[in-house]
């Protein structure tokens, strides 16, 4: 399958002009006013262990760790060596309920539709013992019609969360043979569509659970509803071209009007079928184009859509704010070999930025403030962009918002951290999951690539895994295979549709050979992982080198929250496990007596040296990667941020402390 691809145009579709940022996006109802109104079912639930007889208080959005930690039946799984005191729960089954009641006016709307914006992972959802579905993605919203099943007063909802590590067994037995899992000893990871950090990676502990980690509403409506809005720019010398596309349900015969900041700029009716789509043309005169931070303003504009019946009557309406620009990624042969380049609005720019990682390896406990801290702090370093990493989660809304705000382009990847079985009911279901969120990404004025995967191409070359996982012919075949068509055909056709630029693997190139450094973008991973000196930054510029760096410690202030104050010693047992890459702390010893002729003898020193040979290399490296414009023309280190409390790549802490290498990279993006 190698063979037969070809790099989607990464101008999103093909046109005689440019498209403008959006491309095609679906764009999910802000705010919800006539008939259509959620009620929310978020707050006080109670959860038990299945098979036992005690309820408790639980939260909603929420996890079963969480949950049990609020009630006293686990301890931090923070704190000491609590995380593996813990792991029984990611083995039992857990069983969540509300109660709430239908009045007459609930009761009197057309149609009430229960929404769940995330469960994870196995789920059963009962309402009044009556079953209405079963869920198996993390990453997917989960929505039932239950008008039928509402009765006057008191309703029972009920979710049953199956062990995601038992049911990802019987699904890797039913596969027939493992998938590579390196930072996963159960194995099952790579047959469960959750978020793959949890299981264990080299900067975090295991921690598998489950939960309703998304909010959970009532939909209420009557006649029609707008489930979608599809737009489209083209750019000529004096105009903009807008293409707006919706989809609808029971809204048979009714009208749809468009408004970009207050003006009314189409009007079309819908057809008689249920669901059903159509398509408005509008031309508007040339305005302000968003620009990334460093490039230019950010001007947002409100795009509006009212859904009206044939009298008039306002059925449902959705609104975004939006930006508008052209991107590109210009990938093309040159005479150094092939480029990596993000083109906005014409205009080649230099991409300085950074990878983040979930906030917390409990995602409902990170909050929209979380992560709208996170592009604060990228907005006061001076970045431009930002990657979404493949092995957590995808961000909320408001992250993307605040990066449109901000002029933080974003590079998201989707969640494929690991080679799947990616055929069959899994392809499926991958496929919807993928379809949602790139859609959601897409009206985005920073959405500025989707990307297929994280190092899963590179790894399959050079990682050793056809013999540590004994995959051998049709079977290997069989895997990598599958996965490539997922990559380049599922997910690259997913990308054009939803008008975003894609990459269908990252790092197209791997480090350590010449024409790594020619050809796409590179992950340099010389330092740390092959144990080069800092000075080989210099000497491995890649045309976008989309991730690099070097670990150290959070400050003593931070460990003594979460560690007994008689671990707090060089060499301790809780230090050492604490550290989670298979490098331990040599590559940070190293560098402390070889770069800054140190040798600390007490934790603290120790602590203040790993942040100060930090900041050093993500200075060498940065400094390097600007220098050869525009050979290299992007910069985005690992890591920004940490999910729990530990050494890492980050410049911020889990506290969302600074380390000296953010104010260090502060300066160097700033100038």
């Amino acid at each position: 399958m190698t063979g037969s691809y070809t790099q989607p145009q990464q101008l999103c579709r093909s046109s005689a002009v440019l498209l403008g940022f959006l491309g095609f996006a679906w764009l999910a109802p802000m705010m919800t006013l006539a008939q259509v109104r959620p009620i929310t079912l978020n707050g006080s639930w109670s959860f038990r262990q299945a098979g036992t007889a005690a309820w408790h208080r639980a939260v909603v959005p929420g996890e079963v760790h969480t949950d049990l930690l609020r009630n006293g039946l686990i301890p931090d799984p923070y704190r000491n060596f609590n995380a593996d005191s813990v792991q029984w729960v990611e083995e039992k089954d857990w069983e969540y309920r509300r109660t709430f009641t239908a009045d007459e006016a609930l009761l009197g709307n057309e149609h009430v539709d229960l929404v769940f914006k995330g469960l994870d992972t196995f789920a059963e959802v009962w309402l009044n013992d009556s079953l209405l579905g079963k869920a198996d993605n993390m990453f997917r919203t989960w929505e039932w019609p239950i008008k039928e099943l509402l009765h006057e007063g008191a309703n029972t909802l009920k979710v049953v969360f199956h062990s995601a590590v038992r049911e990802g067994g019987k699904l890797r037995d039913a596969y027939g043979f493992n998938l590579p899992h390196d930072s996963d000893p159960s194995g099952v990871s790579p047959f469960v569509r959750k978020a793959a950090y949890q299981f264990g990676w080299d900067f975090a502990p295991r921690l598998v659970g489950c939960g309703i980690w998304q909010p959970v509403e009532l939909r209420c409506w009557n006649e029609g509803r707008i489930n979608g809005v599809q737009v489209d720019q083209h750019f000529t010398a004096d105009s903009i071209q807008l293409e707006l596309q919706v989809s609808t349900t029971g809204s048979a015969n009714a009208t749809v009007h468009f408004s970009l900041d207050g003006v009314r700029i189409g009007t079309q009716a819908m057809g008689a079928g249920s669901p059903a789509s159509i398509t408005v043309h509008s031309t508007l005169p040339r305005k302000a184009l968003w620009w990334p931070s460093g490039s230019g303003e950010q001007p947002l504009h409100n795009l509006n859509i009212e859904l009206r019946n044939p009298h008039g009557k306002l059925l449902d309406s959705t609104g975004r704010r939006i930006g508008l620009r052209t991107v590109q990624l210009r990938q093309e042969p040159d005479s150094i070999g092939r480029s990596f380049t993000f083109v906005i609005n014409g205009e080649p720019v230099f991409m300085k930025g950074c990878n983040i990682v979930p906030p917390d390896l409990f995602p409902s406990r990170a909050g929209d403030s979380a992560w709208v801290a996170l592009v604060a702090a990228m907005q006061r370093a001076n970045m431009n962009m930002v990657r979404v990493w493949a092995g957590g989660i995808y961000p909320p809304d408001a992250f993307y918002t605040a990066c449109d705000t901000a002029g933080i382009l974003v590079w998201q990847d989707f969640m494929l951290a690991i080679l799947v079985p990616a055929e069959g009911a899994f392809l499926e279901n991958f496929t919807r999951e993928a379809k949602e969120q790139a859609e959601r990404f897409a009206i985005h004025p920073c959405a500025a690539l989707l990307c297929g995967n994280n190092e899963l191409e590179v790894a399959w070359g050079n990682w050793g895994w056809q013999q540590k996982y004994n995959l051998h012919g049709a079977d290997s075949a069989r895997v990598i295979d599958n996965n490539r068509h997922l990559w380049k055909d599922v997910l690259g056709t997913i990308a054009a549709d939803a008008g975003v630029p894609y990459s269908w693997t990252s790092a197209l190139s791997n480090w350590g050979n010449a024409a790594g450094l020619r050809n796409g973008d590179l992950h340099y991973w010389g330092v740390w992982h092959g144990d080069a000196d800092f000075a080989s930054f210099a000497d491995n510029v890649g045309r976008f080198v989309s991730e690099y760096g070097f670990q150290s410690w959070p400050d003593s202030a931070l460990l003594v929250k979460y560690m007994d104050p008689e671990q707090l010693h060089l060499g301790s047992d809780a230090l050492r496990w604490r550290q989670r890459s298979y490098k331990t702390d040599g590559p940070i010893w190293e560098a402390i007596a070889q770069e800054l002729d140190e040798h600390p003898k007490t934790l603290n020193a120790f602590i203040e040296a790993s942040q100060q040979v930090q900041a050093l290399a993500y200075e060498m490296a940065i400094k390097a990667h600007t220098a050869k414009q525009p050979w290299c023309m992007g910069t985005l280190f690992w890591q920004l941020n940490d999910c729990w409390p530990g050494p890492s790549w980050s410049l911020i802490d889990y506290e969302g402390n600074w380390k000296p290498g953010m104010r260090a990279v502060e300066g160097l993006y700033g100038r």
